[in-house]
């Protein structure tokens, strides 16, 4: 599939990893490092549907704003640029951290939006992180299924898969990934 423009409106899958399989957040200081960056930088470009970090990885589904102006790449680079900066400058070193610029796919069909939330909020449990996918601190899984105000936009989510108990419900049911390979950009 041909890498998508980032567009106003338009849902994409963003993925990064570390550049030589060493993990990105030794720490998990670091992960609340990389959380305060992204919404510094790329919050105010784009609405945040779902995300996991992992230790060596990243998945994020966003929707680009409708009023954007200036580069849309600017907030991802930004956002991996910053990130890079201040591993090195905590941890010793010098050099490309993230193997990717930035790596994303567009999503255009209502189905795979949901099946592509259920896999990155599940992404913790694929990678034997964690047995229990609603126990992972770091997805959007809580920030999903709780009534407070997270980054997610929580009700347009319930339009999509009904009531809280059964997003909750879904978000844990294992996805089949067969169907999705070109939409997830895993390595």
């Amino acid at each position: 599939m041909k890498t998508a423009i980032l567009e106003p409106g338009k849902f994409y899958h963003i993925y990064n990893r570390a550049k030589n399989g060493n993990p990105l957040f030794p720490e998990e200081e670091d992960i609340q490092f990389f959380i305060r960056l992204y919404k510094t930088h790329v919050t105010p470009f784009a609405e945040t549907w779902a995300y996991c970090i992992l230790d060596d990885h990243v998945h994020f589904l966003v929707r680009m704003k409708e009023d954007l102006e200036g580069n849309p790449y600017t907030p991802f680079a930004l956002l991996f640029n910053a990130y890079t900066k201040g591993y090195h400058t905590k941890n010793g070193g010098d050099g490309q951290l993230f193997k990717f610029k930035l790596k994303r796919i567009e999503i255009r069909r209502e189905t795979i939006l949901r099946e592509v939330i259920r896999y990155i909020n599940q992404n913790a449990r694929r990678h034997g992180v964690v047995e229990d996918c609603s126990r992972y601190r770091y997805s959007s899984f809580h920030a999903t299924v709780t009534t407070w105000q997270t980054l997610i936009p929580k009700e347009e989510i319930l339009r999509r898969f009904g009531n809280r108990e059964v997003l909750s419900q879904i978000l844990t049911e294992p996805v089949e990934e067969k169907g999705l390979k070109m939409y997830l950009l895993e390595e």
